[in-house]
């Protein structure tokens, strides 16, 4: 399935201007399913589902709905007309960004998915979906630049499949990457030199853990052959993806970071030659830290600025045994 083309098709088509539940759409290939446009066009997938009997209530939030069972007729454009029972799932916004956003992330689960359906099978990627969109109207919780250095050591790796499955659920969690005992924490910074700012609890993890520090001189820069955005680097790091299911993980976490600043996804590009040569690794135990046991009892929340630079990468030397470690033997 091309999802450009099918995105292009959808931005050239008609909107519907019928007063009755009747809609003009194009074919997804050789799926069973539309997409289609409202009077105020909106994006909308009809999705022909089983019969299987299965009572699901309908959803209805800020950005997204979800209808199922609802007759209509459709009008493809080489005139074919269709009468029938569809879920609808409409994105209501006239944002270009977000549409062609909305599109892709909903094709790539109606690839995994049978083609056709149970309302059941189909629920469960909704529920995904409302996921994505419900956090795209909340308030975002991390700089572009932090979730472009998070995007840049995932699309540097060896293994970009482990790095995906490592990473944060959400935004706020302690580390950016967990698998096990083993931690990865990213910090950018955009100076000469490598000065970071940690929270106490990250650098005091559990006595068990392992924990590197990768560090990014990170700036922004014009859109050209080195400056990359968010989305340059995600669609490098799909195009290394044989899994639609780490596709679409990577595709929630960028969604859950940015909220509603999802347009700057392509408007801030960032140098990717810069960033990729001055990647480095520390493990946390060189790094001058306060630890806990320091802290008196009543004080919380302690965050402090260190200089990491003149610190040894732990690539340069065998001080660091990772031969265990199936997160950190994906790294380099």
């Amino acid at each position: 399935m091309d999802i450009k083309q099918i995105i292009n098709e959808f931005h050239s088509l008609e909107s519907t201007t019928y007063k009755d539940n009747t809609y003009n759409v194009i074919s997804l290939f050789d799926l069973p399913h539309k997409l289609g446009t409202s009077k105020e066009h909106y994006p909308m997938f009809f999705i022909a589902t089983n019969d299987a009997p299965y009572n699901i209530p309908n959803t209805i939030r800020e950005l997204l709905s979800v209808e199922y069972d609802m007759e209509c007729t459709i009008n493809e454009v080489n005139g074919n007309s269709i009468l029938r029972k569809f879920a609808i799932i409409t994105l209501r916004s006239s944002d270009k960004h977000l549409q062609s956003y909305f599109i892709e992330i909903f094709a790539m689960m109606l690839m995994k998915m049978p083609q056709q359906p149970s309302k059941q099978e189909l629920s469960i990627e909704v529920e995904r979906l409302v996921t994505i969109f419900s956090a795209l109207s909340a308030t975002p919780r991390k700089k572009i630049q932090g979730l472009w250095a998070e995007l840049l050591v995932i699309e540097r790796s060896l293994d970009p499949q482990i790095l995906i499955n490592a990473w944060h659920s959400i935004p706020s969690s302690k580390y950016d990457f967990t698998l096990g005992r083993d931690k990865i924490e990213v910090k950018s910074t955009s100076s000469e030199e490598r000065i970071h700012r940690f929270s106490l609890d990250q650098l005091n993890p559990s006595p068990s853990s392992r924990l590197l520090i990768a560090s990014i001189t990170v700036r922004e820069s014009g859109q050209d052959l080195n400056g990359l955005s968010i989305r340059d680097l995600y669609d490098r790091i799909c195009n290394r993806l044989q899994n639609i299911e780490a596709q679409i993980r990577l595709y929630t976490i960028i969604a859950q970071t940015l909220g509603n600043d999802i347009n700057k996804i392509d408007a801030v590009c960032f140098d990717y030659i810069t960033a990729s040569d001055t990647l480095a690794f520390y493990d946390y135990q060189t790094i001058p830290r306060i630890l806990k046991k320091d802290v008196p009892s009543n004080i919380s929340e302690v965050r402090f600025v260190c200089n990491i630079t003149k610190l040894k990468d732990i690539t340069t030397s065998n001080s660091f045994d990772k031969n265990d470690s199936q997160l950190f033997n994906s790294l380099f």
